[in-house]
This record gives C-alpha cells, sequence and structure tokens, in this order.
C-alpha cells in the first residue's frame, strides 16, 4: 500500500544540512515526503506564499535574518500549517520565543537529531495544526451562529411588537366602542386576550433584554450600590404589607450601572411578585470575601422546591401554568447571564413556606473596582 505523500519546505542556508534533512526524511517508514529546499529568506517566503506544502522546517540562520523573523512573516501571510524551527545549538530562548509564535516544535540539528526523531516531530506537528484548524474554524463557526441568534432575536423581537400594539389597540377600541353591547363571555374573552397581548409583549421585552445584555457593552461607572437599591425599590413600588429592607452599608463598584440594577430589580421584583401573601419581608445585603462581594436578596415568600433550583435560571421556566402567572420566565434568566459576564456566580436557598434567598458573586479584580470604601 502505497504512503501518504508529505510536501515537506526546507529553508535553510546551509546544503549539508538540507543533504542530512532530506537523507532522514528518505528513511521514513510511515509517509512519503517530497522535500523542497530553499537556501535563502526570500525565496523562502515566496515559495511560502504558494501554499503548497504540508509542513515547513526553518532553520533558525538565514543569512541576515533568521527563522524566528521567517516564521512570523509566514504567519502575517495566513499560513496556517505546521512550521517546525530547527537550530544548531539549543538555545532556551530561542526554544521560548519560536513555541509564542506558534511553532509547532524546536529541533537541534546535529548528533541531536535523527530519521526517527524528524519524522515523529512532523508527523505529530501536523496532527496538532490539524486539531488546532478544526477547532479554530468550530469556533468560528459558533461565534458566527451565536451571532446570528442574537441579530435573529433582535429583529424578530423588534418586528412583533409593531403588531401586538396594533391587536393591544383593537382591544381597546372594542371594549371602548362596543363593551356595552358585549355580554359577560364577550367582555371575558376580551380581557383575556388584552392579557394575552401584555403577557407576549412582556416576553418580547424580556427576550430583548436577554439578547442585550451580551450584544450591548454599557460603560462602566462607579456606583453606589446603596443609592441604586433606594432607587431601585422605590421603582418596584412594592405593596404596602411588603417590608423592604438594606441590611448592609452596601459598597461602591466601578460596573455598568444599567446591568447591575437590572439583577437588583429582577431579584427584589421577584421576591414581591412571588410573596404569596399579603405582608412579607424582603432583606437585601452583602458580606466581603477575600476575592469576591457577595450578595444576598432574602424573602419570607412561598419558597421554591429544590427541585426546581436550576430550572429557575433556565430562559422562558416558570414554575406555575401560564394561564396563572404574568411571568415570562425570563427575568431570572438575564441576573444569571449578567452575574456570569462579570465572572460571578448565582444560586440559591429555598425552603417551602419559609422563603427564598438569592445569592450571587461579583469578583473582585481591576475591571470591577470598589472605590470610596471608608
Amino acid at each position: 500500500m502505497p504512503l501518504e505523500i508529505c510536501r515537506v519546505l526546507l529553508v535553510d542556508d546551509d546544503e549539508d544540512d538540507y543533504i542530512v534533512a532530506r537523507d532522514f526524511l528518505s528513511e521514513a517508514e510511515l509517509l512519503d515526503f517530497k522535500l523542497t529546499w530553499i537556501d535563502n529568506y526570500d525565496d523562502g517566503l515566496v515559495e511560502i506564499g504558494k501554499k503548497c506544502h504540508d509542513i515547513y522546517l526553518f532553520d533558525f540562520r538565514l543569512g541576515k535574518e533568521n527563522g524566528l523573523e521567517l516564521m512570523q512573516a509566514a504567519i502575517n501571510m495566513g499560513c496556517n500549517k505546521p512550521i517546525i524551527l530547527l537550530t544548531g545549538v539549543g538555545d532556551r530562548e530561542i526554544d521560548q520565543k519560536a513555541m509564542a509564535l506558534g511553532a509547532s516544535d524546536y529541533l537541534v540539528k546535529g548528533n541531536f537529531l535523527s530519521a526517527t526523531l524528524l519524522e515523529r516531530s512532523i508527523i505529530h506537528a501536523i496532527e496538532r495544526k490539524t486539531s488546532e484548524n478544526h477547532q479554530l474554524k468550530l469556533v468560528s463557526e459558533l461565534a458566527t451562529v451565536n451571532q446570528e441568534l442574537k441579530d435573529f432575536a433582535y429583529i424578530v423581537s423588534h418586528d412583533l411588537k409593531a403588531p401586538l400594539r396594533g391587536i393591544a389597540s383593537l382591544a381597546d377600541w372594542l371594549q371602548n366602542d362596543y363593551g356595552d353591547r358585549l355580554d359577560d363571555e364577550g367582555r371575558d374573552m376580551l380581557r383575556l386576550m388584552s392579557g394575552r397581548v401584555r403577557r407576549m409583549s412582556d416576553l418580547i421585552d424580556g427576550v430583548l433584554q436577554y439578547s442585550r445584555v451580551s450584544r450591548v457593552k454599557e460603560n462602566k461607572t462607579q456606583v453606589n450600590l446603596l443609592r441604586l437599591l433606594h432607587e431601585t425599590i422605590d421603582m418596584i413600588a412594592a405593596p404596602e404589607g411588603i417590608q423592604i429592607a438594606i441590611d448592609t452599608e452596601l459598597p461602591t463598584l466601578t460596573v455598568e450601572k444599567t446591568r447591575i440594577q437590572q439583577v437588583f430589580q429582577n431579584l427584589i421584583g421577584n421576591a414581591v411578585k412571588y410573596m404569596g401573601k399579603l405582608e412579607g419581608e424582603i432583606h437585601i445585603g452583602h458580606s466581603e470575601k477575600d476575592d469576591y462581594w457577595e450578595f444576598y436578596v432574602n424573602d419570607t415568600g412561598m419558597g421554591i422546591e429544590t427541585r426546581h433550583f436550576d430550572k429557575v435560571f433556565q430562559i422562558f421556566q416558570t414554575l406555575v401554568p401560564r394561564d396563572q402567572s404574568e411571568s415570562t420566565g425570563v427575568g431570572l434568566a438575564i441576573v444569571k447571564k449578567i452575574v456570569e459576564a462579570y465572572d460571578g456566580k448565582i444560586w440559591l436557598n429555598s425552603e417551602i413556606g419559609k422563603g427564598s434567598t438569592f445569592c450571587f458573586t461579583l469578583p473582585k479584580s481591576e475591571a470591577l473596582v470598589e472605590v470610596n470604601k471608608s
């Protein structure tokens, strides 16, 4: 059975080294090597530009240039084939520079090199580069699909809002102009239609917010979380029987204000929505750890079963039937996405009938600086 042909370009200004490489490759057992030899930097660059080889062997010394410079030039030209650097003297600094540039291997010539070693190095270099190129292709395809999904969600959501507004307006007109001519069943159906339109509108808004988390970047500013919490609590306007308390002196962080406010707004809003009774308490606070801040939103509401702890953070997941709740199932998914965008974590502790505590962390990093700590 004929061996697979591997096309090799050797750029080396020493003819003796070319002869050694040629002889080594002629002894190969696993591949049939077709060797092309170029003895200078400029002609080597021209040959690389033809993109007709499976692997490149560059000598470190190439007259006034060197193999590292040739490697960089090849990469700049879009070379995606493996490159092995050859040198006459083992030098750790050159080795490190070659690998940092993306060389597949670094071989010392002379007595250190053999036919077996050269063949094995070439085969491994080709396998690694093939795998690496495959991974890069997958990552690129994944990035394209993600971008298409983001664009799709944004465009579709916007296009759906217009007809929804029209349906809502028609429902209002029917109610105003013909409400007195409808019987109880007709008015109930009209009310049901208005509710469904409102829920669909909320769902679209949720999808837009969810897609916006990773699509839209906001400038980071110094945000006094204590002041932000007071603003957020005012916006939520909880029923009179629900008391909301801030337990600790929250820090001032350099963050994206809208995103962080959305985290607290969704968590506190959910605590109010699912209190399940006319009176209850919500507590918000934080603690400072070595590497992160840990925040909590605790409520005395109805609680959540343990088996639903992961489900509540999944998009479009609700714990009550659609016809019994106006929830879109997007709010906590948005919170999780924002927290994880900051490399934080979010989790839930809860007990049925006693309430729930949502905790999340924000790591201390240069990008998330605490200011005015005093």
